[in-house]
């Protein structure tokens, strides 16, 4: 049995609207205060003259390579500026995404698992972290080869724009199969050096530190952002009398990045590391929540559920003009160590990991119009050592697995563009993925035999869309493409009998999307888009047990029906 569901994107923005209040509950009460100021140092006079000329470029969609409203066959959205930040604490990941349609968050306000993402429903199914959607952060994959993603490393107060690609993505980007999220941090300042300054205070022990300096110095820019959170949630300890909270954590980021000349194209350099240590309270039973109960759940207390993350990725992107056309090339590495006890185990993983991206374009012209075309390869690797002991208490008791977890990723893609003079504009393109899961067992012994193997996944993914023009400022659309999306290592070691190695009947989940929609502008009142789709998902096989543990029931489920709004059937 497979996925299929049919849903309706409708986004409307108005430029000159008015905000309303907002009631969110248990959102934390903020009190926020910024600083800013600028250093002067001596500038050229140019910098100065008030007669100099500004261009202000289109809004290009970075995913598509592509600007809005000039050719885009796909549901896409752009969120800039203050609607990022604009009356919010900065310290959740639904801060961002509120005025992102198609988008949602679901905020446990549990910094242990993170917020659970979907983009058309897809991610619903994740425990923690996402899945199912390609995320990007400056250019640089925050998803992993395996498809799995975490944001801990995110400066959500330092973020400029927020793209979003809905709908099947794999034949740009792979293991993806709800769209792609790109995050861009701010662009240096334009003086020489400029600081800021913001903290936030709320409920619930809620408290945000954050500091940038920014600056230029030439043809070179230059961005580094520290931030502090710090939360205590409201999770009462339902063992200890003295009315302590089992929740919260705290949370330090560090984001910088460069910007320089580099040949005839630019570099553009990131870095960025996370240290997260946040307790798990859990999630309550139906019937608990209906007795008023809002306790963290006894047996995450007992178990001393928690999460300590120390991660640090660094990444690099070069584009400028090659052999008559545009390249954009990338690489990146990540270093992830994670101590995580939850209920009935210890898990202890390293994670290396790391990958490249190459992607050139040309684009020439023809007596009908305008052909373009791109082409390019991805190869991405991922090294996991992963530990799980007995949990005791939260102290580690017996072994009970030890393996080394491989991925290793390449995708070549093309994608081609016909612009008529006629009016419409064709867009097709192709993607192959390999991908191939190892396991090592190192916990090997008479009752424990070695469970070491392999499994390889690949699929070809095609696309295709057509835009006519309708009108002044009114686009007409139509897609089709197909999606691909693997288990992420998490699940594909999560096997029935509790032994190593890979659970064999896992598959991946293979996609078909319709899609059709109107887009246009409303004058200076703002834009809208209406997009209607259905997606059909087939040979998604996924088993999944969790160990019998008081409080916790043994749950096996093959297939499903998924409706895009975010259920699960």
């Amino acid at each position: 049995m497979g996925y299929i569901g049919t849903a309706l994107d409708l986004v409307i923005s108005n430029t000159n609207r008015k905000r309303g209040r907002r009631i969110v509950l248990r959102t934390p009460s903020v009190l926020s205060v910024i600083f800013t100021s600028t250093l002067v140092f001596t500038a050229p006079a140019w910098a100065q003259d008030p007669d100099s000329t500004v261009t202000i470029d289109p809004v290009l969609v970075r995913v598509l390579r592509s600007s809005v409203g000039t050719g885009t066959p796909h549901s896409v959205s752009v969120v800039t500026g203050s609607e990022l930040t604009r009356g919010t604490a900065g310290a959740f990941l639904e801060d961002a995404l509120r005025a992102m349609p198609g988008v949602q968050i679901h905020n446990r306000f549990n910094l242990a698992m993170g917020e659970r993402l979907s983009v058309r429903g897809f991610g619903s199914r994740a425990q923690f972290g996402v899945r199912g959607v390609r995320v990007l952060v400056d250019g640089i994959p925050a998803t992993l080869p395996d498809g799995q993603a975490t944001l801990d490393h995110l400066d959500l107060a330092g973020l400029g724009r927020i793209e979003a690609l809905r709908g099947p993505s794999s034949s740009l980007y792979g293991n993806a199969a709800g769209g792609v999220l790109h995050f861009r941090s701010l662009d240096p300042a334009t003086e020489p050096a400029l600081l800021s300054f913001r903290s936030t205070s709320g409920s619930h022990g809620l408290l945000t530190l954050q500091g940038v300096v920014s600056g230029q110095s030439g043809n070179t820019g230059y961005r580094v952002g520290v931030s502090r959170l710090s939360y205590d949630g409201f999770r009462r300890d339902p063992i200890a009398d003295d009315g302590s909270i089992y929740a919260g954590g705290k949370r330090s980021v560090v984001n910088a990045s460069l910007t320089l000349p580099a040949g005839a194209g630019r570099l553009r350099i990131v870095a960025n590391g996370v240290l997260l240590d946040a307790k798990n309270p859990g999630s309550l039973s139906q019937s608990l929540l209906d007795e008023g109960n809002r306790q963290a759940y006894r047996f995450n207390v007992i178990s001393r559920t928690n999460k300590d993350v120390k991660q640090g990725q660094a990444g690099a992107t070069w584009t400028g003009p090659l052999g008559g056309g545009e390249a954009e090339i990338s690489s990146w590495v990540i270093k992830r160590e994670l101590d995580n006890p939850i209920p009935g185990k210890v898990v202890d993983l390293d994670r290396k990991a790391g990958g490249m991206r190459a992607l050139f374009q040309d684009q020439t012209e023809i007596s009908s119009g305008r052909f373009g075309i791109g082409a390019g390869f991805e190869l991405e690797l991922q090294s996991d050592e992963r530990f799980n002991w007995k949990n005791s208490k939260g102290e580690r008791g017996n072994l009970l697995l030890e393996q080394l977890e491989r991925v290793r990723g390449t995708g070549l893609f093309m994608q081609g563009r016909l612009d008529l003079d006629a009016g419409p504009s064709l867009l097709a393109g192709l993607r192959y993925d390999r991908l191939r899961f190892s396991a090592t067992d190192r916990f090997i012994s008479a009752e424990n035999p070695d469970d070491s193997g392999e499994r390889v996944m690949d699929a070809l993914s095609p696309s295709a869309g057509l835009l006519i023009n309708a009108g002044t400022d009114v686009e007409v659309f139509a897609s089709v493409a197909g999606s691909f999306e693997t288990p992420t290592t998490t699940e594909i070691v999560n096997r029935p009998s509790g032994a190593g190695g890979f659970n064999p009947d896992l598959e991946p989940q293979k996609g078909f999307t319709l899609e059709g929609g109107i887009r246009g502008g409303l004058g200076d009142q703002g834009t809208f888009e209406f997009a209607l789709f259905q997606t059909n998902s087939r040979a998604n096989s996924f088993h999944l047990k969790y160990q019998q543990i008081p409080g916790l029931r043994t749950t096996r489920m093959r297939g499903g029906r998924f409706i895009e709004d975010g259920k699960l059937h």
